[in-house]
């Protein structure tokens, strides 16, 4: 309905076609389920509506100093923009100010400067995309009880190239109404969920005692919630991966049987090394790189794929870890036992003349399957010696790593690793507890489950240290996940053990149980 920017606001049937529409689109707000739904699915409709290129709903955020926006860049990616509430931007004065704002050209800074001295229009997604932004119109959405805002509209550029009009204005003021009852409503899709699957509960696919039952089974059990709730409570990926996407606030990608291998991007990456660190590239378009992760924040945080792929802009979609081992599996197929002496991989492992690898080297000789199989055998053969400790002890030059087992309190020496590998394999440790690559300056501690690399369920508690040269330290406590021991096979004396049950019998006081640490 072009008319409502041609001058058309006088005309009555223009007038009620245009508010027709207006109620059209209202009805399916108050139908939609989330923000985002409003966001991807009714754009095209208002804008249509209003005659205008571009739809932007702002959501003010906790802390109240915020406003933000969760845009659809493209076919897998989604871009979260966010705005201070502040007199500089036009939709971060709306916000301020509660005030409608109807601008003729965002590019005339004496039209901005008249507004407020301190508004400006940021260019720079103007200038990255080629797409300018000329006419704005920008309402607040408030709520009609206490006048709080609780969001921002924002349409721009009239298709007509003129001021957006009266009639405009008028409709604006009402779909910000519509959609401030929409977010009251709506209240709990707004907040972040506080688990991964939370959001079963929310789409009403298990109820929270379920979920909660659920969780201390699969505790119980040492399994995978996912997988638990997959095989026992008949759940589907997609259901797990919707959920998961909520949370982390990036895209689901399902497994898919017809994907590409991309043998580019996998040139240098180890089965292994992909399968533990739960990231692998799938794509590259003019996004960045499509990559798949199990934890988009644990990917983030430790900027390994930053580190992989220096030159690549990263853009993350989760997925489930049943449907990540599927492409995994899919893109390297089988992968060899890991059955290897650790006298074998160390043969395997050549030393070299270099005082050291930078951190993208360290990434790469970190997934390298040799290095990655030592890591997995060193804490093996910790395990079955009975070692308490670890410790990982890199020298300066081209003197070998040491690697020792404290065992009875006693440190012992086990092998000596190859100077050129001494930042890769306290990389790869680094990697398994999920602790910054990057961090070399300060101290570090973190865990590892080992489960999740090699045959044993146990725990490592790790510990980094910085130490001269740039090198550093690291400590692994071994924690067996044992089961609990009956009272009567702790080797207590009858009489002491009389006196304990006596104890904790009692309907009152306070019991307390002390020890060494694990």
């Amino acid at each position: 309905m072009s008319s409502i920017n041609k001058g058309g606001a006088s005309d009555v049937a223009s007038r009620l076609a245009f508010f027709k529409g207006l109620q059209t689109v209202t009805n399916r707000i108050h139908a939609t389920e989330n923000i985002d739904e409003i966001m991807f699915e009714l754009s095209t409709d208002i804008c249509s509506l209003f005659a205008a290129d571009r739809l932007t709903i702002y959501v003010v955020d906790e802390s109240k100093t915020t406003i933000s926006s969760r845009v659809k860049t493209g076919l897998h990616s989604i871009r979260t923009i966010r705005l201070p509430i502040a007199e500089n931007s036009v939709a971060g004065y709306v916000a301020l100010t509660g005030q409608m704002l109807n601008i003729h050209d965002a590019y005339d800074e004496q039209e901005l400067k008249a507004i407020s001295m301190r508004m400006e229009f940021r260019k720079e997604v103007d200038e990255r995309t080629g797409y300018r932004c000329h006419q704005m119109l920008v309402a607040p959405i408030a709520s009609a009880e206490t006048g709080d805002v609780l969001g921002v509209i924002q349409l721009i550029n009239t298709r007509s190239g003129e001021v957006f009009s009266a009639i405009a204005e008028e409709g604006i003021q009402g779909l910000g109404q519509t959609l401030a009852v929409a977010f009251a409503q709506r209240r709990h899709a707004l907040v972040q969920p506080k688990s991964k699957y939370e959001g079963l509960v929310n789409d009403a696919k298990l109820t929270s005692a379920e979920l909660e039952a659920a969780t201390s089974l699969a505790r119980e059990q040492g399994l995978s919630l996912e997988a638990l709730l997959l095989e026992q409570y008949k759940l589907k990926p997609v259901d797990i991966g919707s959920a998961i996407s909520r949370f982390f606030g990036v895209p689901y990608e399902p497994f898919r049987a017809d994907r590409v291998k991309p043998l580019d991007l996998l040139r240098n990456l180890k089965r292994d090394y992909v399968q533990q660190a739960q990231w692998l590239p799938l794509e590259e378009n003019p996004e960045g790189l499509l990559t798949l992760v199990t934890d988009p924040e644990q990917a983030i945080a430790s900027r390994v794929v930053q580190n992989v792929f220096p030159k690549a802009t990263p853009v993350f979609c989760v997925t489930t870890q049943v449907e990540f081992m599927q492409t995994v599996a899919q893109f390297f197929g089988g992968s060899a036992a890991d059955d290897a002496s650790v006298s074998e991989l160390l043969s395997d492992m050549q030393e070299d003349d270099g005082e050291g690898n930078p951190i993208a080297e360290d990434v790469s000789a970190a997934a390298d399957n040799e290095l990655v199989k030592l890591v997995n055998r060193i804490i093996i053969d910790a395990h079955r010696q009975g070692a308490s400790d670890i410790h990982i002890e890199p020298r300066p030059g081209k003197e070998k790593t040491q690697i020792r087992f404290r065992r009875d309190g006693s440190l012992t020496p086990y092998i000596e690793v190859p100077s050129s590998y001494r930042n890769p394999i306290v990389t790869r440790i680094k990697i398994m507890c999920d602790l910054d690559i990057s961090e070399r300056r300060k101290p570090q501690d973190g865990k590892i489950k080992f489960r999740r690399f090699g045959p044993l369920d146990i725990e490592l508690r790790v510990a980094t240290v910085p130490t001269t040269g740039g090198l550093e330290d690291v400590v692994m406590r071994l924690l067996a996940n044992s089961e609990p021991l009956p009272l009567d096979k702790l080797g207590l004396l009858e009489g002491n053990y009389d006196r304990l049950r006596q104890t904790i019998a009692k309907p009152y006081g306070i019991f307390f149980v002390c020890g060494p640490t694990g």
